[in-house]
């Protein structure tokens, strides 16, 4: 799988298409030759009745699952966000706590978003992640957690950062989750079984002009395949070339400069 998802998207929807329509050509005209006694004409009617019914059971699950797998891709791409926010929230929420843990955790802050784009999302193409990003949440979390507060301005900006930590820390573990989980085999097995059980039935129909009724059986499959493609390329929403990109991280990088190199001189700190 992992090498299916290295091929370009666009090149991976032609190949898979190109394929598809070969055999579909090949298959129709076997096709036609076992069965050219049978009289393909005169069962279109009838014929056309139960493909409507077959194509409209299978476009429901097919339907069903797209959006289902459209959810998922949206809420990963939330969750990016919602991490990458997190992480600026807390550079700016811990200006309230004692220097030393500030630099701390504002260093860890720098670190973790630089992680995020040179290493975890290299590493999610492949279905994996960096194990030193949880750590250095927790190292900040560590030295907001582990502070006394000395008065009420303390005690709020520890919770506010605390706050935002934790939204880090959760939002990553619900990114690696979803990256983990997409279309199951079985899934895929009723797919493929309804996608070729479409496909087959559209053979048996028979025109005069065997040319055209190619035609018809190709936009057919091109349609099916062209989804069951974008369903494959969405299911794992950080392994595909389409899939979401580390913008917020470089967003959330050039945001932290910004703060180091102004005028505010709590913000530098």
């Amino acid at each position: 799988m992992h090498a299916l998802y290295a091929i370009p998207s666009f090149v991976l929807l032609v190949a898979a298409l190109a394929v598809a329509i070969a055999l579909t050509g090949f298959g129709q005209n076997a096709t036609h030759r076992m069965l050219r006694r049978q009289g393909f004409i005169e069962h279109n009617e009838v014929g056309g009745i139960m493909i409507a019914v077959a194509g409209t059971l299978y476009a429901v699950v097919l339907g069903f699952l797209t959006v289902v797998v459209w959810q998922h891709y949206l809420d990963a791409r939330q969750l990016v966000v919602q991490e990458s926010d997190a992480d600026i929230d807390a550079w700016h929420e811990v200006v309230g706590l004692p220097s030393a843990i500030r630099t701390r955790v504002r260093d860890d802050m720098l670190a973790y978003a630089q992680i995020m784009v040179r290493k975890e999302w290299p590493a999610m193409r492949a279905g994996g992640s960096d194990p030193k990003a949880a750590m250095i949440v927790m190292d900040a979390i560590d030295a907001v957690a582990s502070h006394v507060p000395a008065n009420g301005a303390e005690s709020n900006a520890q919770q506010a950062t605390m706050q935002q930590l934790t939204a880090m820390h959760d939002s990553r573990q619900q990114r690696i989750n979803i990256n983990e989980n997409g279309v199951s085999g079985f899934e895929w097995s009723i797919l493929g079984i309804g996608g070729m059980a479409i496909v087959g039935f559209c053979w048996l129909f028979g025109l005069r002009n065997a040319r055209i009724q190619f035609v018809m059986t190709a936009t057919v499959v091109t349609i099916i395949v062209s989804t069951l493609v974008l369903l494959f390329e969405l299911q794992y929403p950080f392994r595909s070339d389409i899939g979401i990109g580390p913008d917020s991280w470089t967003g959330a990088l050039d945001h932290i400069h910004m703060m180091q190199t102004g005028d505010m001189e709590n913000m530098r700190e």
